[in-house]
Parts: C-alpha cells; structure tokens; sequence
C-alpha cells in the first residue's frame, strides 16, 4: 500500500503542474516578468498603456498585471477641448484623454471648425497579406468602454469612392462588435451588423438608405446597445432592430448577442485591396493617383452610458497594473521587452498596432495559448484515473481492498 500512495502523490504533482502551465507572451517567449509585467501585442512592457486595452492576464505577470477596462463615463464631445492623442503617447489613465489614434503613421487631426478629421492615405511600402499595396488609414478609438448605452455621432463619410470604407462602431477584444459602415460603391446607404465573440456572420448585414450621399453632408447615426436589443437609428429614424431573444441558440443553449464592455471607434480603411470577398464587398480601389487621399469628418459624438456612476472612480484601480515608474520625465524607466522591440507593426483592423505573427498566423484569433494549461490539465487527468482504475482492478482481482491504511 505504501508504493500505492507514492504513486498516487506523484500522480496529483503531475495534475498540479498541469495546471500551472505557463501561458506564452507571444513575442517575449513566456509569461511575462515582473519588471514589465504587462502582455500586450506579444510583448511585455511596465508602460501603463500595455497593461490597459489588449492586456493579456492569463500571459502577464499576474492577474492583476492588467487594468480591467475603464468604466463608462456619459460624454458629449465636439473637439474643441483637442480630447485625442497618439496612442504612442498615451499614458493609459483615460481621465486623461477622451480618444486614442491607434495607428502609425498618424492621420488624424482636426480642421479649422474643431471637426475630427480621419485620413486615409496610399501605402506605397508596405504590401499587405495578399501581395498588393494599399491605402493605410485611420483609427480613432474611445479610452472608456461602455457596456450598453447609447452612442451616437454626427458624421460626413469619407468613402467618395470604390473601395474607401468609413466606419463608426463598437467593439471589443474578445469579437463582439457592433457595425455602421458605408462604403464607396454606394455612399447612399449605411451598412449596419453585429458580432458576437469573434465569429464573422456577414449574413447578419442588413442595408438601408441614408436619403442622401453620406459623403456630401453630415447626418447623424446612432447605435442604441440595451441589454435587451439593439437598434440602428439614422437622422432620428430607427432602420433596425434586433432582439436578444432572436439571437438565442438553442444548441448552445446561448444568446448571440453582444454583452461585453466595449470601446467606440471611428475609422477609415481600404477593403478594395484586401481579400478578395472584401474587395467584392467594398469595390476595387483606384490607385492610380498615388496623392489621392480621403478624409471622414466627424463634428460631436455623444455617449450615454446605460450603467453611470463612475466619473469619480479613481484610476489606476487599487492594486492593478505595473510597479510605478520612478520618474514620468525618465525615458529609461520604461521598458518593453520581446522580438521587435521598440518598433511596432501598424495594421489596419486592429484596436492597437499588432505584432508581425508570421505569414497566415492570426496570433490574436488564435485560442491556442489559452488553450494549453486546459488540454494538458485534461491529459495527465485522464492518464492518472486510467492508471489509477488499472490498478484498482488489478488489487480487486487479487482480493486486495483498494485502500488499505497501516
């Protein structure tokens, strides 16, 4: 009995270190160190704004590495405060900027009446995932996230033509997202659609006429997010509602339906000369004028948190996030640690620039890092209560009682 008990403590050490099977940072190699304790795009880094959107707890130090997501605060803003700042620059507090621009080279700015204005311009340099070069455009992204409310914007799309595509949606890191988008096949008319944890059902689009070419005139388009519905409302008209009871899956025995904090976001992107479905979808783009560039505008936008109350939490959350830095004027008291570091990789379709994963790697839809301290905790599971049985049988066959205490 004794060799049986020495087997059975290796066999619960096995499970035990199953389960404590490091996640990856992908870029850094493991989990990440204390000294930069936030994984983020494949790197760790003690920059607060690492450990803010995007922050990976279970591939962190720990799991208080990362902040969780700022709550909503209801917000009008017309831009005249200049409320937006280089995501490069930010310092991850988001009582210190409304909006972020996530991408480099930066187009985004403002024009002489206080609109915000969004760019797209050729890429010459940079070919994307299907050989060709195209237009790199413009994301401009909320520092809050709102888990339900009502966001609405006055906006004058910048899709003048095939291929350009304007977008103003919600949308988080785990795939829920909530669409308008106007492309420049047809500026007459917005797109609007829903996702729910990062599975793309384009069957779920739906059209509907503006009344006029968006590109010539602003008009204002609201997403109505309630727990119970979603509906899309165009110059005070509601063009579309769906129900979350009409998203229930009986096989999963779950709603479909968006219900995760999420951030707003504002964009301009080329679709024509992407995949091909995409380009179908957006039209082909026009190259042919290297100088050519597109300008989406956008005079307010108003949020209305569905949950308020949180204009005086104070941030960072107690406990959260990196080891405050020594200094905020010292450039040596960051640090971000990992394969192509200190330069990023901007890509369009992204909430922050992402790290080069390899050629037809989508580190950021992948599941499989997540997966790993599961699988082998399921393995050694099922390996030890086989051995276990075996010798249960074994001892029950030879009228031995299985447990058999001196």
């Amino acid at each position: 009995m004794k060799s049986f008990r020495t087997f059975a403590f290796i066999s619960a050490v096995i499970v035990s270190l199953s389960l404590h099977v490091e996640a990856v940072c992908k870029g850094y190699g493991s989990n990440c160190p204390q000294e930069a304790p936030c994984c983020n795009m494949g790197w760790c880094s003690n920059d607060p704004k690492f450990c803010s959107f995007g922050c990976e707890p279970e591939n962190s130090f720990n799991d208080k590495s990362c902040y969780p997501d700022p709550p909503c605060v209801s917000l009008y803003d017309d831009f005249s405060n200049k409320s937006l700042i280089s995501w490069f620059q930010w310092n991850g507090d988001p009582n210190s900027y409304h909006w972020t621009s996530d991408f480099k080279p930066d187009y985004s700015s403002y024009d002489d009446n206080g609109n915000l204005l969004l760019g797209l311009h050729y890429d010459g340099v940079n070919k994307n995932e299907q050989g060709r070069y195209q237009g790199f455009g413009s994301t401009v992204s909320s520092s809050r996230a709102m888990e339900f409310g009502t966001v609405t914007a006055r906006i004058k799309t910048g899709s003048t033509a095939p291929g350009i595509v304007t977008s103003f949606i919600t949308k988080n890191t785990v795939g829920d997202e909530i669409d308008y988008e106007w492309v420049g096949l047809n500026p007459s008319e917005a797109q609007s659609n829903y996702y729910w944890n990062g599975t793309l059902d384009y069957t779920k689009g739906a059209h509907h006429p503006v009344g006029a070419d968006s590109t010539a005139d602003y008009h204002i388009y609201t997403i109505e997010w309630l727990p119970d519905h979603i509906s899309w409302i165009i110059d005070g008209n509601v063009v579309r509602t769906v129900n979350k009871a009409d998203t229930f899956d009986s096989t999963l025995g779950l709603y479909k339906f968006p219900a995760r904090p999420s951030r707003v976001q504002l964009s301009m992107w080329d679709g024509g000369m992407g995949a091909d479905g995409t380009a179908n979808w957006a039209g082909k783009t026009d190259w042919s004028d290297q100088t050519k560039t597109y300008t989406m505008f956008v005079d307010w936008v108003n949020i209305t948190c569905f949950y308020n109350g949180n204009a005086s939490t104070p941030w960072p959350p107690e406990g959260y996030g990196p080891p405050k830095v020594t200094s905020t004027n010292s450039t040596t008291s960051l640090q971000t640690l990992g394969t192509n570091v200190p330069a990023a990789t901007p890509t369009q379709g992204g909430n922050q620039p992402q790290i080069d994963t390899g050629p037809g790697m989508d580190y950021n839809a992948s599941q499989l890092p997540k997966l790993v301290p599961a699988v082998a905790a399921t393995c050694s599971l099922v390996v030890v209560s086989a051995i276990v049985f075996g010798i249960w049988k074994y001892r029950k066959s030879k009228g031995e009682d299985y447990v058999k205490y001196p």
